[in-house]
């Protein structure tokens, strides 16, 4: 059995901790696939919007003036995104005591326990903020509206079209047609997003997917092609926790069909669905949103600097308290750009 010095301990623990901690497996993130990351430098974040348009050029006659054009004035928009502050004491697991020896040195084997453990421990707590992060999304995409403990509530200012409560039509009821829907949603966002192409992603509910399933319509056309993922945009293809069941068409548009069967833990302690029951959601393939992470601040040399990074991890060292402390901090906020490439349907009653 090896041994380490006590005093290089500390250098070798937090580079190995960090280098553990980063060989664990991600959390669900098949509603963040949707936002690519982007990472900055600075407290706040913002995006700068102009709504586009499709005008067709008028010719004129030669030897005239031509058209003048006045474009409208772009918004910027600037958020302070949320904290998120999450730490554990190393002091509180049975190996950090079995560190310490009379002879000053450190076994090897119960080091590399304490690696694990402490990454272990970390991941779990990577694993929190990231389902905060997935919770954004579906707060995003299903009403509009990000809340927050900390800091204000976001209202993305979705028009009310691109909220439709179809529940008193529901699809349960085998008069209403689910292809409508669809194809009603890809007009929309063709019309006031200005999507391009002709595939657009549908996420449902579960019970949302049952009655799609056992509508009439649907039984009668059979129409669900079994694509297999390559077919699928790699984002999503390379996501976690979306189950792909096929493609569909309606009117002129093709439609990629999603469920997300994964659940969070509220603060009631009740186990809650990303995807709300009842409704649906319909995104172009490839959406202008953005999943942006501010700085977070830290002392470097007792200097304030704003570091970028999506995660950072530290340790703090209380010889008062005699406490070790692992922080993980991060600073994100799913943005959606182009908020008009967004269709959320309540299709059930």
């Amino acid at each position: 059995m090896g041994v380490i010095p006590a005093q290089q301990a500390r250098a070798l623990f937090t580079q190995g901790l960090v280098d553990v901690y980063r060989e664990k497996v991600k959390t669900t993130s098949f509603l963040r696939s949707f936002f690519p990351t982007e990472e900055f430098g600075t407290k706040y974040l913002s995006v700068e919007v102009e709504r586009g348009y499709e005008k067709v050029a008028v010719d004129v006659l030669r030897g005239t003036e031509g058209n003048r054009n006045v474009f409208s004035k772009s918004t910027e928009k600037i958020w302070e995104p949320p904290l998120h502050d999450e730490y554990f004491d190393m002091t509180e697991l049975d190996l950090y005591d079995r560190l310490f020896t009379s002879s000053g040195n450190i076994a090897d084997t119960d080091f590399a326990a304490l690696l694990a453990e402490g990454a272990n421990r970390l991941y779990m707590l990577q694993q929190k903020i990231e389902r905060a992060y997935e919770l954004q999304g579906s707060q995003v995409l299903f009403d509009g509206i990000s809340t927050f403990n900390a800091v204000d509530s976001i209202d993305w200012r979705r028009k009310a079209a691109s909220l439709s409560d179809q529940s008193a039509t529901p699809w349960s009821n085998n008069a209403n047609n689910p292809f409508t829907t669809l194809d009603n949603a890809a007009k929309w966002l063709r019309t006031n997003g200005k999507s391009q192409g002709d595939v657009y992603n549908v996420i449902m509910a579960d019970n949302v997917y049952t009655a799609f399933l056992g509508n009439t319509f649907v039984k009668e056309r059979m129409d669900i092609w079994n694509y297999n993922l390559g077919a699928v945009n790699m984002p999503q293809r390379d996501s976690v926790g979306g189950a792909y069941h096929g493609r569909v068409s309606a009117g002129s548009y093709l439609f990629d069909i999603w469920t997300y069967p994964e659940e969070y833990t509220n603060s009631s302690l009740v186990a809650t669905p990303y995807v709300p029951t009842k409704k649906l959601v319909v995104l172009p393939q490839n959406p202008r949103f953005k999943h942006a992470f501010a700085a977070v601040p830290q002392l470097i040399e007792s200097a304030s600097q704003n570091v970028k990074g999506a995660y950072m991890v530290s340790e703090h060292l209380d010889q008062r308290k005699a406490t070790h402390q692992v922080v993980i901090k991060s600073a994100g906020l799913l943005i959606p750009v182009a908020v008009d490439q967004i269709y959320t349907a309540q299709v059930l009653a």
